[in-house]
């Protein structure tokens, strides 16, 4: 079973395409505890309608919450360039900052700056996009753009680059 951190803007779509549960029954599932706590309230649905997301009542059944300090959190943001800064959300910041730390799990995210800075960290292998997520769980899907395996792996590629230009992280 693959261990995969999600980010608010899977979580959301997973529950859009009604495919969350179907992912939790063949993945094991880590969620940061700034997505679970602040950024993942509903989705909207193909007309217009809101949904509620309650995750919270998940914790230790079908899914992991996981989490850092303030501290790590601020100290670990720090050791990226400001124009990389500016753009993770604190969400973002705390799963790359866990991701960094397991060599265990998958981080899924179809944020381009996230993306970008897994390569940053090295961990280009550990990155997974929200097609392949959904193709490892037997699931097959018309998909927008930002879901597809090729713009996750042209993002990684930018990332990988800055990565060599020595852009993006601080020395």
């Amino acid at each position: 079973m693959r261990i995969v951190l999600l980010d608010a803007d899977v979580i959301i779509d997973l529950h859009r395409y009604r495919i969350w549960e179907h992912i939790f029954n063949k993945n094991k599932i880590l969620i940061p505890s700034i997505v679970l706590r602040r950024e993942v309230y509903y989705y909207e649905d193909e007309y217009g309608l809101r949904h509620s997301i309650e995750l919270l009542g998940e914790v230790g059944k079908t899914i992991t919450e996981v989490s850092i300090t303030v501290d790590e959190l601020r100290d670990f943001k720090s050791n990226f360039d400001r124009f990389i800064q500016e753009e993770l959300d604190a969400g973002e910041t705390e799963a790359l900052k866990i991701l960094n730390d397991r060599d265990d799990c998958n981080f899924c995210t179809c944020d381009k700056v996230a993306i970008k800075a897994i390569s940053l960290l090295g961990k280009r292998e550990q990155g997974l996009s929200f097609e392949k997520l959904l193709k490892s769980s037997g699931i097959t899907k018309r998909l927008e753009n930002k879901h597809t395996e090729h713009y996750f792996r042209k993002y990684l590629d930018e990332g990988s680059l800055l990565r060599i230009q020595r852009f993006g992280i601080k020395e």
